[in-house]
């Protein structure tokens, strides 16, 4: 694996070359600032498989780093982890929202790492197979559909703030149970999400996918929000614990700028997705559960009818009367 690691302490990036020449990883370029990184990324003729980027540089700051290597074509899918010393909220937010897949506090264990990039590997992994998908679709009008599961997450890429599943959980993880009251999430499920996965070839149906979050970013509206495609038709939403969102409107403003996305494409009614929108989901602090027990209750409920929501103890569920 290809990495690059980005820290202006020298001692810190020999402690990190020390880390992952124990734990194998020996391809690593190292540069002190994320305007020398840029410049690496944009030279390259290799793309890097990972990026380690410090956020509390001088000049261009890890966050901004990231939201640059966006941008290009060659790392718009590449894993990030941020390593740094800085604990605040708004730190972590940025990372996450800038688009890291994970999070480290300095000083570092080898046993930390570790786990980071055996979870960079696992997205790798998943990054080649779907790209090995798309050139099988290139190569023939259609493909069997045990190339991609139903059930299985994707990374949107082109609909911007996209984030892939486990970078929210990572992110849940990392805030704590406690700023976990900070939080809701809700979930926007594709009712007939199953039917369109049978009927249509993989790129068509991650395409539809890609309609549905772009019309979702756009009528959600709401500063700070992370979003991501969990499988099995579900985009899982953590929002502000203050947001004011309603649920039921809000699921009739996607399906109704769906239906309008859809006949100005001149598509089949067949072909349409029809979105149902599950009830904000609040962590209950008297019954606090893991953080990633919060966005499961949210998939959970997005599959009733909104004002027939059941309560569930541990967390707060708000519906429509």
């Amino acid at each position: 694996m290809r990495i690059l690691a980005v820290d202006d302490d020298i001692v810190f990036r020999e402690i990190m070359k020390a880390h992952l020449d124990r734990l194998g990883y020996r391809d690593v370029t190292f540069c002190a600032s994320g305007e020398e990184a840029l410049n690496t990324v944009l030279s390259t003729r290799q793309p890097f498989d990972c990026f380690l980027c410090d956020i509390d540089m001088p000049g261009m700051n890890g966050i901004e780093l990231v939201r640059n290597i966006r941008t290009t074509e060659t790392g718009k899918r590449t894993p990030v982890v941020m390593i740094t010393s800085m604990g605040d909220q708004d730190s972590i937010d940025g990372a996450f929202q800038a688009g890291a897949l994970d999070y480290l506090s300095k000083p570092v264990d080898v046993n930390d790492v570790r786990g980071r990039m055996n979870a960079v590997e696992r997205i790798n992994r998943e990054n080649r197979r779907f790209e090995s998908m798309k050139a099988m679709l290139r190569d023939h009008n259609s493909v069997e559909h045990t190339v991609q599961q139903f059930d299985e997450a994707l990374t949107l890429d082109d609909v911007d703030g996209m984030m892939h599943i486990s970078a929210i959980h990572n992110y849940l993880e990392t805030v704590g149970r406690m700023r976990l009251l900070n939080h809701s999430a809700l979930c926007l499920h594709i009712a007939n999400g199953e039917r369109l996965f049978n009927m249509l070839t993989p790129t068509a149906f991650t395409d539809m996918l890609g309609d549905v979050a772009e019309i979702a970013r756009e009528e959600i509206n709401t500063e700070h929000h992370m979003m991501a495609y969990a499988g099995s038709g579900d985009f899982v939403v953590l929002l502000p614990r203050i947001t004011q969102l309603d649920p039921g409107e809000l699921e009739e403003l996607l399906n109704a700028s769906i239906k309008q996305f859809y006949a100005n494409l001149d598509e089949p009614e067949v072909l349409r997705p029809v979105v149902t929108c599950g009830p904000i989901v609040r962590p209950n602090l008297i019954n606090l559960g893991p953080p990633k027990a919060l966005l499961d209750k949210a998939r959970s409920l997005a599959q009733f009818p909104l004002p027939h929501k059941p309560r569930y103890s541990g967390f707060l569920v708000e519906a429509n009367a």
